[in-house]
């Protein structure tokens, strides 16, 4: 038995049956596919397993157990680090790979915590390879620390906001500027209000699509405010003496 499996933006037809995950595959699912060959033949644990492809020709993944978050409250002070340290390991272990190609390494490419299953508050697996790539380390460092730590909404304050991008931040690198964080952060906030901002006027796109690029539109500038607003704040919780 199937169960759909809900929560995507992106892909349809996502579901669960028995101890695996089926998705629909799409023209990036080949090279994601073989990015998570390499990471589990190298006994990478956070890769889901990547098992081939099933008689309707979907991906096959492992199932793994725990809940995707979207409030600090449903995540224990230590994940952010944690998850530092995750895309640190990406980023290094595919460094200078052929896979890596054209790039510095390999760059998840949507690393925010609705990609991420998490038990008992902490990150156990990063899912959704479809946009992974070669590229520049700090679109996912960026992305992250946007994603995982600044909220307009949730009555989340700012202060905390701040004290876990700075978690985040020494997780990946304790050398990592913070103005260079900050300034990748503008810049994924920028990009998608750019790249969802065109997919909100494309009538060749599904309504549920178009809905969702406006409210990803609103979403990315509403945070973008919380930074600019609160810019001195997040400097100073980055401050390296």
């Amino acid at each position: 038995m199937e169960e759909l499996l809900g929560g995507g933006n992106t892909t349809e037809g996502v579901v669960k049956a028995g101890r695996t995950v089926r998705r629909p595959r799409g023209r990036r699912s080949a090279f994601a596919s073989e990015v998570l060959r390499t990471l589990n033949e190298a006994g990478i644990p956070w890769a889901p397993t990547y098992l081939g492809i099933d008689g309707e020709g979907r991906d096959v993944f492992s199932y793994i157990p725990g809940a995707t978050t979207d409030h600090p409250s449903q995540r224990d002070e230590r994940c952010y680090a944690a998850f530092g340290g995750i895309l640190r390991e990406l980023h290094e272990f595919s460094r200078g790979t052929p896979l890596a190609a054209g790039g510095e390494c390999l760059v998840h490419g949507d690393p925010g915590p609705f990609n991420v299953i998490m038990a008992e508050g902490m990150p156990v697996a990063l899912i959704d390879w479809d946009s992974v790539h070669p590229g520049d380390p700090m679109e996912d460092v960026g992305y992250a620390g946007w994603t995982w730590c600044i909220y307009a909404t949730g009555n989340v304050p700012v202060v905390d906001q701040a004290r876990r991008l700075r978690l985040l931040a020494d997780g990946y690198d304790p050398d990592l500027r913070g103005d260079a964080l900050i300034e990748a952060i503008f810049r994924s906030q920028d990009s998608l209000i750019r790249i969802e901002g065109a997919n909100a006027g494309d009538d060749g796109l599904s309504d549920q699509r178009r809905r969702h690029a406006r409210a990803a539109v609103e979403w990315a500038g509403s945070c973008r405010t919380v930074l600019e607003t609160n810019l001195e704040m997040f400097a100073e919780a980055l401050r390296r003496d």
